[in-house]
């Protein structure tokens, strides 16, 4: 079974994008007059569609097409442009803004929930210059009190930043948000 087949199969009973990532949502005033966001993994696309909804030519690429699905009918539903790219982010190419008609990099990325070290990596790559990326992963700590996400989805305390190490962090935050104890990166692409 793909990765594809695996997150369609969790995807099969939903109906509804979810809400957006209160982390995203908070850092509103740092996106304002953004031009173009991509938002990474985000499943069903309630964060993105809030990007959409500020304005935002906003891009949600996925592995599961059931994901994206769901986000596009919400995003007609709700009278929103919305991109969707069905990719494997672990193993296909990342698409670029200039391939989907842009130039010049993304001037936000988002990506919550999703560890794929060489990726976040590769954030700095993807932006253009000045652009903002806003990045939320759960911490080792996590595991004190939820058995899920495992360690392979886990970074250790520390940590985020480095892996971005292209971006200059604006701010860097980890601790218990509610139940789940996560590392919080804002970082810009240099100028």
């Amino acid at each position: 079974m793909t990765a594809g087949e695996r997150w369609d199969a969790k995807y099969t009973d939903w109906r509804e994008p979810g809400p957006p990532s209160d982390f995203v949502t908070s850092s509103a005033e740092l996106l304002a007059g953004c031009p173009s966001a991509v938002e990474l993994a985000g499943g069903a696309g309630g964060t993105a569609l809030w990007l959409a909804s500020q304005g935002i030519d906003t891009t949600l690429v996925d592995v599961s097409g059931r994901a994206l699905e769901i986000a596009r009918v919400a995003a007609d539903e709700r009278g929103l442009r919305l991109r969707t790219v069905q990719a494997d982010l672990e193993s296909d190419p990342l698409p670029t803004v200039d391939e989907l008609g842009g130039e010049g990099g993304w001037h936000a990325a988002v990506c919550t929930n999703f560890l794929h070290r060489p990726l976040l990596g590769a954030l700095d790559a993807l932006l253009a210059p000045g652009g903002i990326a806003l990045v939320l992963i759960a911490t080792v700590d996590n595991l004190l009190h939820n058995p899920r996400p495992g360690r392979p989805f886990l970074v250790k305390r520390g940590e985020l930043p480095e892996l971005c190490g292209g971006l200059e962090p604006v701010s860097f935050e980890e601790g218990w948000f509610g139940r789940r104890h996560e590392a919080r990166l804002v970082a810009r692409c240099p100028s």
